[in-house]
């Protein structure tokens, strides 16, 4: 089973990456010679697609290649706990998406707080939300990592009320030099934000 992801990260390096990355660039090249706005509009978007495309592969490909050595102690698998711990509370399985290298690129300190956020970001949604389905996306880059859970529920209360859930949430967003927003979805329901800066 090993071997098998293996040879399906490199494949997916080798082959995949490669060819849509040459894709990408081709119809970017292509990009000078569209004379019809609409047409240009439509190239670009399907580069930005191709783009996102890459990103989703190459966070597949680590998760591959860390699984034979992960203990069950990196950032990515406590996340994965938490949004299963969160189930039964919620009746329904959120969803989890996961962006960059979280296992390497997230400090141990920084790490803590977002998972103590994510737990009580599920659990506020548990009580509050009413919701039917509910998204994590946990994504980090060279200098931020960020935590969003949104859900499809009744949405953030029209009067304000004193939840230390959220206020405890903004304290570890802002204890590491980052923020925490409570809001609206553009879709209906309500989302929560966390950023907080990597060094």
């Amino acid at each position: 089973m090993l071997r098998d992801r293996d040879r399906i990260a490199r494949d997916l390096h080798d082959l995949a990456i490669q060819r849509l990355f040459a894709t990408g660039m081709t119809l970017q090249s292509a990009t000078r010679f569209i004379d019809h706005p609409e047409a240009l509009e439509r190239v670009e978007s399907a580069v930005d697609a191709l783009d996102d495309t890459i990103k989703v592969i190459r966070s597949t490909i680590f998760s591959l290649k860390a699984r034979d050595r992960d203990t069950g102690t990196g950032l990515r698998s406590r996340c994965l706990r938490e949004v299963d711990a969160a189930t039964e509370t919620l009746g329904f399985a959120p969803t989890l998406r996961v962006d960059g290298l979280l296992d390497t690129s997230v400090p141990e300190t920084v790490a803590v707080q977002l998972i103590a956020v994510l737990r009580e970001a599920l659990a506020n949604t548990a009580r509050h939300a009413h919701a039917n389905r509910v998204e994590v996306h946990v994504e980090t880059d060279d200098k931020h990592v960020r935590l969003r859970v949104r859900d499809d529920g009744v949405g953030p209360p029209t009067a304000p009320t004193r939840d230390s859930g959220l206020g405890n949430m903004r304290e570890r967003a802002e204890s590491l030099g980052g923020t925490c927003s409570f809001g609206p979805a553009p879709d209906g329901g309500a989302l929560v934000e966390w950023r907080v800066p990597l060094g």
